[in-house]
């Protein structure tokens, strides 16, 4: 038996898929009622993984191939995202995901923090979702080009 510690984690499953080859788009989000709304808003486009927490998003970054994009919570229980965002940029591979924080905290300390983190955008909640898809659609467009 291996220690905790070693033990593997099992391979998520998407989501959403609407074809193989669709890019990947990791949602990190602990209310499940947007959550559902952002998948059902990029569902039709790309394959989405779900996370509830700030670790089970970290968990899905190394078990899966890095995803085009992630839109990322702030609060979330376990490990909040400004933590993962820090965890990721630390990471070659990881530090090229552009991250798009959507979030509650509006304060202008905070969106600055969250740039200065390394998120490619900032949004507030409540939220339009045509923005959201907006950002995601243009993040993913320039992680094709790398």
């Amino acid at each position: 038996m291996q220690p905790p510690e070693l033990k593997e984690l099992p391979i998520p499953t998407p989501t959403a898929s609407p074809t193989p080859n669709a890019p990947v788009v990791l949602v990190a989000e602990d209310d499940a009622e947007i959550r559902s709304m952002i998948v059902k808003a990029l569902g039709s486009k790309y394959t989405i993984y779900e996370a509830r927490s700030g670790k089970e998003a970290q968990e899905i970054l190394t078990a899966i191939p890095a995803p085009a994009a992630m839109v990322c919570d702030w609060m979330m229980p376990e490990m909040t995202g400004m933590q993962v965002v820090r965890r990721m940029r630390k990471d070659p591979v990881l530090s090229r995901i552009p991250v798009l924080f959507l979030t509650a905290r509006s304060a202008p300390q905070d969106v600055i923090a969250g740039i200065n983190v390394g998120a490619r955008h900032y949004m507030t909640k409540p939220f339009k979702v045509a923005e959201l898809v907006s950002k995601v659609d243009g993040m993913v467009a320039g992680a094709k080009k790398r």
